[in-house]
């Protein structure tokens, strides 16, 4: 018995100081255990981690960083290689693969054309994009991305607020798996949502509403609640219809 005791103590000592390692492997690199989906199979691995960026000395936020690539690593070449070199790393584009996976988050290769941004960023093209709802209606998190050269006009507030901006979730919608990525805000309920009547009568009455009474819907308040409070509304809308409607 005590045999069998001393060999499961063993055992998950080794363990235990296998996923240390590992651990402070991970600190080390500044990765995240993740995986890649490519033609439809999932590869288990480590993604670079790359939220933030230094402008002007300063630490800003930087979540538009992986919709354009990653940087991935198999998890057994990580766990099993001594020395991590840059080289191990494979980077990949939203062309490159169907998207990718850490933690909790899941993020899709679509292609999006931003119609409120200025050049090139106009041109539909495949963007790794944050998927937060997946249903009839699906969402996902979109971030403009900075100017590579940003001027700062004799203060850092200028280079702040556009930083700021960017950092600001941009909700994106899709009806179906095919549908056109769109803006929530340009969301026209009454028309795109037409196939359920349920919708569009509460929408018609007011009943999508940051501010106002329950129960209540006067003029003034829908007007309001669809101006201010474009996105949240039509937010609403969009949870109702996938919860209530075929």
């Amino acid at each position: 018995m005590k045999k069998i005791f001393f060999i499961i103590a063993l055992i998950l000592s080794i363990f235990t100081f296998s996923f240390g390692q590992i651990e402070k492997k991970m600190k080390d690199e500044n990765v995240v255990a993740g995986s890649i989906i490519k033609d439809g199979k999932e590869i288990v691995g480590y993604i670079k981690r790359m939220d933030y960026e230094y402008v002007g000395g300063k630490k800003y936020p930087s979540p538009w960083s992986f919709q354009s690539e990653i940087k991935f690593i198999p998890k057994d070449i990580f766990e099993n290689t001594k020395k991590i070199k840059n080289k191990l790393y494979k980077k990949y584009t939203p062309k490159d693969c169907d998207g990718y996976k850490y933690d909790t988050l899941i993020y899709e290769s679509v292609k999006y054309a931003d119609l409120t941004a200025v050049g090139t960023n106009m041109i539909p093209k495949k963007i790794f994009m944050r998927k937060v709802v997946d249903n009839k209606i699906s969402i996902f998190h979109y971030f403009k991305t900075p100017p590579s050269v940003m001027v700062s006009q004799g203060d850092n507030n200028s280079i702040d607020k556009t930083l700021t901006d960017c950092a600001t979730i941009q909700y994106v919608y899709r009806i179906g798996k095919d549908g056109k990525l769109k803006l929530v805000e340009d969301l026209n309920i009454e028309k795109e949502l037409a196939d359920c009547p349920m919708v569009v009568q509460k929408q018609q009455k007011g009943e999508y509403k940051v501010i106002g009474k329950e129960g209540s819907s006067s003029g003034l308040n829908k007007f309001i609640n669809n101006i201010a409070y474009r996105v949240d509304v039509r937010l609403m809308a969009i949870a109702d219809y996938n919860q209530n409607c075929k």
